[in-house]
């Protein structure tokens, strides 16, 4: 029965569709706006697909920066392997061995005479705050703090604003033990 049934469908022909004659499109989309479509979409894809390569070439480019490095990392572990080998064995070789003494030169003599300090604040004053303030860096505390109670309150706050905050405190706390220092006329230089 089902084989009667087929041959039946089979001899009357396929069932009729609806095609849109040759050369008409659907009523819901114009040649224009298909090539439109089309073409908006080839740009994007065209877009896209530059972009995956653009993202492709900046991906092996860091991989070949991260293998130089890591070549470079590999290379310097290895120098300091050498070097370690190298001190250990100087160390091993040592022993208990004391170090040679260094003979330490005798230190001047800080005591500066109150005219050459007065002097030494006069060149700071006509110094620029920030050499002035390198000077006091690397002076000692207490000379620097003698020379800056020498000057002016606005001058010696003016060098003392370019140091780091922590000298200018130590410098401030040791200037406020510190005695007035007198000048020649009286009054700060």
């Amino acid at each position: 029965m089902v084989e009667a049934i087929l041959m039946a469908l089979l001899a009357s022909g396929p069932a009729p569709v609806a095609v849109a004659p040759a050369g008409e499109l659907p009523t819901a989309l114009t040649k224009k706006a298909l090539c439109g479509e089309l073409t908006r979409t080839s740009k994007e894809l065209a877009a896209a697909r530059a972009k995956i390569e653009s993202d492709r070439k900046a991906v092996e480019a860091d991989r070949t920066e991260l293998e130089k490095l890591k070549a470079d990392i590999a290379q310097a572990r290895a120098g300091l392997r050498t070097e370690t080998e190298k001190l250990e064995g100087l160390l091993a070789k040592r022993g208990d061995a004391p170090a040679p003494v260094a003979e330490v030169p005798p230190k001047p003599s800080t005591a500066v005479r109150p005219a050459e300090l007065d002097a030494l604040a006069r060149t700071m004053k006509s110094m620029k705050p920030e050499a002035a303030a390198a000077l006091v860096q690397r002076s000692e505390p207490a000379l620097a703090a003698s020379l800056l109670k020498r000057m002016k309150p606005a001058d010696a706050g003016a060098v003392m604003d370019r140091l780091k905050p922590e000298l200018a405190a130590d410098l401030l706390a040791l200037m406020s033990t510190m005695p007035s220092a007198p000048t020649k006329s009286g009054g700060r230089l």
